[in-house]
């Protein structure tokens, strides 16, 4: 055996070798833990049912692709298995799970809905500051749960009140048949009708404020959905190059310019009032309502404003777009809903226990939800921590997640799951036990279309009156029908479930059976 000295003699080491082999030993020692921690990440991600493509650096050629075809990929990945399975999506990768798996994250600390929202809707770009997750919009989200469900009964009147003006400003009283589009017929009144609640009489009618709560909800999600198409380190220097994002920033500061003098006109009236001993006006809206809920800590109005706009407009709008045109597609539903009308508000008029009485009504909303739903998937997430669920899938810390919205169309769940039966919520209702789950605005994991757990949408409860109030205005005061050759399928974009925005409908003014306008 030789020894060292020997080997020395025979091979010389140099220090460019040395230095080499050094390298060599770091390359190595990196290529282990890199290779070792993306194993580790990797075990943590369910299957991607689509990987990125070879070559795509900025990862648009597979969003466009997720954009068109999402509704057959997750369809078709969600019949296929009951296991949680992960996409690329324009909102980024995310972990989808099945509806099984739905009271495991309800209510996890650390999965947040608000980082989510923020990371969707670029929430810390100018602009887009409705959607950041800050004091404004937990204000917001204390207001809709708190305030607003508490008063549900008293503005159930001011909201027929604003449905009546709405209809007779947007539609008229002609007797003649009429051609509108039907989704800007809807907007103009929901905005109309949450602005009357959100804000009182005195911007509920200001157009310049109608225009911003109509326009700020549809524009945001355009200039969202753009700035997505871009690697999300670019984002932060195109979104001030993007005209959809530019428009956004001029909004955001027209809100501001409208909603500010308000604020200061009513602290100037509450100061005037507390220094002559005066009571102090309440004016019981959501500036009211979000004052009361901030506990005196500042937080920007507009932003708020726009927030509960954003929140209650888009959505709103199209449930009761979907509705319509359910009913159009099945004309003796709105014979029923008539005689129900009739019925229930002779006897009970415009109250809490009215509306609730509105069973055949609140059955076809609940089916239309079931049915065309807003989105594909729901309760969406942001994981704060890893979250290791019972199957053995991890959600790692700084993921995303939702839950797949399948159970609507779960034959064990519902007879006959892809037709649409207006009765079906409201048969359901006589069911041992489903009194209560077969109302519109419950939750649970074979109704997950408002979410499930401590973030289910908190203004559930008045947009179900909102809808309630103008259906019963609709159909009493208007025979309407749809247009020729129009469509009442929805269309997908992302995860989205839209319906036709182009659709248009006939209406002309009918005599009312009795005057609801007085009641």
């Amino acid at each position: 055996m030789f020894s060292l000295p020997v080997l020395a003699r025979f091979y010389t080491v140099t220090h460019t070798e040395a230095q080499q082999g050094v390298f060599l030993v770091i390359a190595l020692i990196a290529v282990t833990l890199v290779h070792a921690t993306w194993n580790k990440y990797s075990r943590k991600q369910p299957p991607v049912i689509n990987p990125p493509k070879l070559f795509d650096f900025t990862g648009m050629s597979n969003k466009v692709d997720f954009l068109q075809q999402s509704y057959k990929m997750i369809h078709d990945a969600s019949r296929e298995s009951s296991r949680p399975y992960s996409v690329h999506s324009d909102v980024g990768s995310i972990v989808l799970l099945p509806p099984k798996l739905v009271d495991e994250i309800k209510n996890d600390p650390n999965l947040s809905f608000l980082k989510n929202t923020e990371d969707d809707f670029h929430g810390s770009l100018p602009g887009f500051e409705p959607f950041k997750a800050d004091l404004a919009v937990e204000i917001l989200i204390q207001v809709a749960k708190k305030q607003l469900t508490k008063s549900l009964n008293k503005i159930t009147r001011p909201l027929s009140q604003e449905t009546a003006f709405a209809f007779q400003t947007i539609l008229g009283d002609s007797t003649e048949w009429k051609e509108i589009g039907l989704v800007p017929m809807n907007l103009g009144l929901v905005c109309r009708l949450s602005s009357r609640v959100f804000l009182g009489e005195a911007l509920c009618r200001n157009d310049d404020w109608l225009q911003i709560t109509s326009e700020y909800p549809v524009n945001s999600h355009l200039a969202a959905s753009k700035l997505r198409l871009y690697p999300k380190f670019s984002r932060p220097l195109v979104h001030w190059f993007l005209p959809e994002c530019r428009l956004l920033r001029r909004q955001y500061a027209r809100a501001r310019s409208i909603i500010e003098p308000i604020i200061r006109q009513r602290q100037q009236e509450k100061r005037a009032a507390l220094a002559e001993g005066r009571p102090v006006p309440k004016y019981d809206d959501a500036i009211d309502w979000a004052d009361d809920e901030s506990k005196q800590f500042k937080y920007e109005p507009a932003t708020l404003q726009l927030g509960l706009a954003g929140a209650a407009v888009h959505t709103t709008t199209d449930l009761l777009s979907k509705v319509i045109l359910e009913l159009l597609a099945q004309p003796e539903l709105i014979s029923a809903l008539r005689t129900e009308i009739i019925e229930v508000l002779r006897v009970h008029g415009w109250t809490k226990v009215g509306l609730y009485n509105l069973k055949l009504m609140d059955s076809v909303l609940k089916e239309t939800q079931r049915v065309k739903p807003i989105q594909m998937i729901t309760m969406k997430r942001f994981a704060e921590a890893d979250i290791r669920l019972s199957d053995g899938t991890v959600i790692p810390k700084g993921a995303k997640c939702a839950v797949t919205n399948t159970t609507r169309l779960d034959a064990n769940l519902y007879e006959n799951p892809d037709h649409f039966d207006g009765y079906r919520f409201l048969k359901m209702r006589n069911d041992p036990g489903k009194e209560n789950s077969a109302q519109f605005v419950a939750t649970s994991v074979e109704s997950l279309g408002f979410g499930h757990g401590v973030h289910a949408c908190p203004g559930r409860f008045f947009a179900a009156n909102e809808v309630k109030v103008t259906l019963c205005h609709l159909l009493l005061k208007y025979d309407l029908e749809l247009s020729q050759a129009e469509s009442s399928q929805v269309t997908w974009y992302g995860f989205a479930l839209n319906v036709n925005q182009e659709v248009m409908i006939r209406l002309r003014r009918r005599k009312e059976e009795i005057d609801i306008d007085s009641l």
